[in-house]
């Protein structure tokens, strides 16, 4: 439609321009109308309780609550966040919206990205289970209507309205793609589901503060789920860096990439052209002594990455036990680098130890990117309080230890062999010595510390994961 107000009295022309900014508010700002939906995508969404008693890592002991949904109901499959599910041990409660409930195992968690599945039998659910539809955050565009679903503050089925702010932030402890969005929820939203106006899932919900909300792409969790589906091994590519998203104009002006650049990269369909950088790099490593913070990786394996986080990683995904070549700028000069792609699956927790009241396992990469534990050795992650253990080092807010044995009695601990080796042969009430690192404490350097062993309550035992049981097992 054309109007033309050249010709027309001015005060026609104002009262004609206005009419048409009302038309175009009207538009635009009438929200989609969910109500015909809600209903059916509730059965979908789920209630999620947890207890922990036993945690690796940085996880906390207790009970929580969060959200998750159907995405197989055929294999019984349910989608959360990976910091609902953990990697510890856990009794996981499924509630459903028709008051039933049921028990699930975990099947799968994600060591980089917040996503993780749990599993329950299909034949324990008293209803007909529906997965949601599943669609691609690619497909979305700014001011998109979007609908969440989810345990917000403990209210069951809360159901929140919002819109796409950012299609590509960088947030999470490592570098992952989210979408900023206007939701205002808060604890126990984690884990819900995000649907579009045609009707699909495509993103789970995953962090955020009253006002802001952000969400993980469904596409993370959808290539994780294929492969689960096709009992085929998940892999995730890692090189040891963390990286963050800064603008082409901070990358040309404060790290000297080249002005030839900006034309390269172009706008992207996310808004401001932005590039990645190097932010820090994890100890040990396979990029360690490769790369560097401040790096900008402008090139994988000859692609043009510009700000794409997603596909970055899922290029790393599929060159697993390879070597990569990143063109990375360096301080204005364009360096090529080849590393090799290392595999965080096979570096997850899958064997600890109780022992003297305390639980350990091996360092993970994860720990040594939050810590940045540069040594090898065994990490113990909780001591109960009055245990053998427990004046080995400070306890911080959430309980957790944050130790690393180097050794036990004059014997090195690399690994949890070599600590299991050292531990059997102490006897109940031996007084005894372990090496630490504290990081808890500002002085992390190594440290003698005595104890005396109490193993009437506290003996050795060593559990490890299974796959076919979903469930941890005494091996010794």
């Amino acid at each position: 439609m054309f109007i033309n107000l050249r010709n027309r009295p001015f005060h026609t022309q104002v009262w004609l321009l206005g009419l048409l900014i009302n038309l175009f508010l009207e538009l635009h700002l009438v929200a989609y109308d969910w109500s015909p939906h809600i209903e059916e995508y509730k059965p979908m969404v789920v209630n999620i309780e947890t207890a922990s008693e036993i945690v690796f890592g940085l996880e906390s002991k207790g009970i929580s609550f969060a959200t998750g949904f159907i995405i197989d109901s055929e294999r019984g499959i349910i989608a959360t966040n990976q910091h609902v599910t953990g990697s510890s041990p856990s009794y996981v409660k499924i509630n459903f919206h028709d008051g039933s409930f049921t028990q699930a195992r975990l099947l799968y968690y994600d060591p980089t990205h917040d996503f993780g599945f749990y599993q329950i039998d299909p034949e324990t659910v008293l209803f007909d289970m529906k997965s949601v539809s599943l669609g691609s955050w690619r497909n979305l565009f700014i001011g998109e209507d979007l609908l969440l679903i989810g345990n917000n503050e403990k209210e069951e089925y809360s159901i929140k309205y919002g819109n796409v702010a950012n299609l590509n932030v960088d947030k999470g402890d490592r570098h992952s793609s989210y979408l900023h969005t206007t939701f205002d929820r808060t604890g126990g939203s984690s884990g819900s589901p995000v649907w579009n106006t045609s009707g699909e899932v495509v993103a789970i919900h995953a962090r955020g503060t009253d006002t802001s909300s952000f969400e993980l792409p469904i596409d993370y969790l959808k290539s994780a789920l294929l492969k689960l589906q096709q009992i085929q091994p998940i892999q995730r590519g890692e090189i040891g860096v963390d990286l963050e998203l800064i603008s082409i104009g901070e990358a040309i002006r404060h790290f000297r990439l080249p002005e030839s650049c900006r034309k390269e990269i172009g706008r992207p369909a996310t808004g401001t052209p932005r590039v990645i950088q190097i932010e820090s790099i994890i100890p040990l490593s396979t990029g360690v002594d490769r790369l560097r913070a401040s790096d900008i990786i402008y090139r994988i394996n000859d692609i043009l990455i510009r700000d794409d986080l997603y596909q970055f990683d899922e290029i790393l995904d599929q060159h697993v036990d390879q070597t990569v070549r990143l063109d990375v700028y360096r301080n204005g000069k364009l360096v090529p680098i080849e590393v090799l792609v290392d595999d965080l699956e096979k570096q997850k927790v899958r064997k600890f130890v109780r022992f003297g009241g305390a639980i350990f396992h091996e360092i993970t990469p994860q720990l040594r990117h939050l810590l940045y534990v540069d040594i090898d050795g065994i990490y113990m992650s909780f001591s109960e309080a009055g245990s053998s253990f427990s004046q080995v080092g400070r306890r911080d807010r959430s309980g957790n230890s944050k130790i690393v044995i180097l050794e036990i009695n004059g014997k090195p601990t690399k690994s949890l062999t070599d600590f299991i080796v050292a531990c059997q042969n102490i006897q109940d009430g031996e007084h005894t010595y372990v090496v630490v690192r504290d990081f808890n404490q500002f002085n992390v350097s190594p440290t003698p510390k005595s104890l005396t062993i109490n193993l009437k309550f506290g003996p050795l035992e060593t559990f490890e994961w299974s796959d076919q049981r979903l469930d941890w097992i005494v091996i010794n």
